[in-house]
């Protein structure tokens, strides 16, 4: 039980040690951790969730520059961390699965007759086909892990880009400015997706009049002035504008994937019945 805590006070004091210091989202380390074995189980899981908040409220709780009556961090989320997790172990789980129909159906279905030259090579050929079909359907898997992993790269920096605006609105400065400066950024230095940079400070801009109906809204000089591409306020909005690419990219490959995998399920099964019925 000793060491069960002991893992428990240990990781939970990484996670958030690494969150305070280095402002790693404690989402994405707890998720590492899980990926490679360093937590066993969803209940050790959720007690370290709970242990890492613990730590870096205190931790805020006793920073004299913090104001103790509004203390906000992100929080370890563990529902979060579980389905990302889940989601990994059932893309690798899929990955190191076998064909599900190559021992059981193909096998069954067609009884090739050992004497019967063409029939032995078209099953040859058929089980080709099936291992290739299986080496598709785990790329497939690959592929989805790597569009989840994006999506959640694209709102965490949408999630920067709202809480920059929040604090450059508070601070006197003008959304519009805000929203301009940022598609601009895209448009000369990335290309593609201004128009999707643009539509999410259309969004920020409304979720701020909930609380800012008299923010800034206008154009001023200020946007048009020459863009240092070095700030650290377009550093969310250059991570979001490459997720939305891969994103794309991603897409595109999977669906192209898909339509491979149907053209091999139909040959497969085709092919199957055939032997099935002369069989």
């Amino acid at each position: 039980m000793s060491e069960l805590i002991n893992t428990i006070k240990n990781l939970s004091h990484k996670v958030s040690e690494d969150y305070l210091i280095f402002g790693k989202d404690m989402n994405d380390s707890l998720v590492t951790l899980y990926q490679e074995g360093e937590i066993e189980n969803a209940e050790i899981l959720k007690r370290i969730c709970e242990q890492a908040n613990q730590n870096v409220y205190l931790a805020l709780f006793h920073n004299p520059d913090t104001d103790k009556s509004n203390i906000k961090f992100d929080l370890a989320d563990f529902k979060k961390v579980s389905e990302i997790a889940n989601e990994s172990e059932e893309a690798m789980k899929d990955y190191n699965t076998p064909p599900k129909d190559f021992r059981s159906n193909l096998e069954i279905a067609v009884m090739p007759d050992a004497t019967n030259t063409d029939d032995t090579a078209k099953v040859a050929e058929l089980r080709n086909s099936v291992e290739y079909r299986q080496v598709l359907r785990n790329f497939l898997s690959r592929v989805e892990s790597m569009k989840t992993a994006e999506c959640n790269c694209a709102e965490n920096a949408f999630d920067s880009m709202a809480k920059d605006a929040e604090a450059l609105v508070a601070n006197g400065e003008s959304i519009g400015d805000i929203s301009k400066i940022a598609t601009r950024f895209v448009r000369e230095n990335i290309g593609g997706n201004f128009v999707k940079v643009a539509e999410c400070y259309n969004e920020i801009y409304n979720e701020l009049l909930k609380t800012r109906p008299k923010m800034k809204c206008g154009f001023t000089k200020i946007s048009s002035q020459k863009i240092n591409d070095k700030s650290a306020i377009l550093a969310p909005v250059r991570d979001f504008s490459h997720s939305i690419a891969k994103i794309a990219g991603l897409t595109e490959m999977e669906e192209n994937i898909k339509k491979a995998l149907e053209l091999f399920d139909k040959g497969i099964h085709g092919n199957i019945s055939f032997k099935a019925k002369k069989a």
